[in-house]
This record gives C-alpha cells, structure tokens and sequence, in this order.
C-alpha cells in the first residue's frame, strides 16, 4: 500500500532544501569613516557589515557543486515518490520497486552529503541534525512501503510463474494429442 504522506514529506525536504542551499551573500553598507594614513587623519568612504543571523552558510564555491548535488537529491527523491505512487501496482510493481530503491539510495546519499556539509563547516551542528531529521522520515516511508510491496510483488510473481506453468502444461497436453492423433 502506498504511503501518502510520503509525498509531503518529501517536498518539505526539497523546500527546506532549497532554502537552506541558497548562496547568502553579506550586505555591506556604505559609511563615511576617518583613518590615519602617514600620521594624518583622512576621511575614506568605509563599508561597514550589516547584521547577518550568525549562522554558517555554503560558500559561493560550493553552488554549483555540493549545494547543487543536495537539490538534485531531494528533487529526485520527490520525483520517485510521485513516480512510485502513480505506478499501478499489479502491472507495474517491478517500477515501482526500483522508484522506491532509488528513493532510499538518494536518502542515504542526501544524509552523506548533509555530513560532509557540517564537516566542511558549512552548516551547523542544530542545522545538520534538523535537515536529517527531515531526511529520516522520508527515507524509513520508503523503506518499509517497499518491504511491504516487495512481499506483495514476491507473491504475484509466484502466481504469474504458475499461471506460465499451467500454460505450458495445457500446451504441451495440446501438442502432445494432436501427435496422438496423426499417423
């Protein structure tokens, strides 16, 4: 059976995501200032930091490289969820376990990435543990909607090889009367 909050899940991961990747930049402002330069004091135009909120945030460097693979996993996670639960199960259950594969390998590689990210300081300790927080859910969802479809899949592949047996036991009954009845 499907997990449908799964679903919503994933997408507040993606959101969290994506404004946790965003490049902040600082503000400067603007000031007039007096400095000393060869034992005189001389007015220079200054720029003075505005207020950030004190939190560590990925670096320029990193848009297009870590920031990007994060997005990418979390994109990619909802992407199967969505593509798992809009798969009809006994038709496309072979699909629908390899979405829920995919969604808990990228799990695991979200939370490497989310590691590697507070070992480069690029995060916090508390914004680490939030964001993979929000990645365990998600990932135990999918883990167990694809045990119990597994099971589920396990039992119709078994019916569908007998259904192929009992053909091919009626076919080979067929071939072997009609080699009965011709001379």
């Amino acid at each position: 059976m499907p997990n449908y909050d799964i679903i919503p899940l994933a997408l507040d991961l993606l959101e969290y995501t994506i404004q946790r990747v965003k490049v902040k930049e600082a503000e400067y402002k603007r000031v007039q200032g007096y400095v000393m330069e060869n034992g005189r004091l001389v007015e220079r135009v200054l720029y003075e930091k505005l207020k950030d909120d004190g939190k560590p945030h990925f670096p320029k460097s990193q848009t297009f490289r870590l920031c990007a693979r994060l997005e990418d996993c979390a994109a990619d996670i909802l992407e199967k969820c969505i593509s798992a639960d809009g798969r009809f199960f006994e038709t496309e259950y072979e699909e629908r376990l390899r979405d829920l594969d995919v969604v808990v390998v990228k799990c695991d590689t979200m939370l490497q990435y989310i590691n590697l990210s507070f070992k480069k300081g690029y995060i916090s300790g508390d914004q680490c543990h939030y964001w993979a927080e929000m990645v365990r859910p998600v990932k135990q969802k999918a883990f167990n909607w694809r045990r119990n479809d597994g099971t589920r899949a396990a039992a119709l592949r078994e019916a569908k090889a007998a259904q192929e047996l009992a053909q091919m036991a009626q076919m080979a009954q067929q071939i072997a009367e009609a080699m009965q009845r011709s001379p």
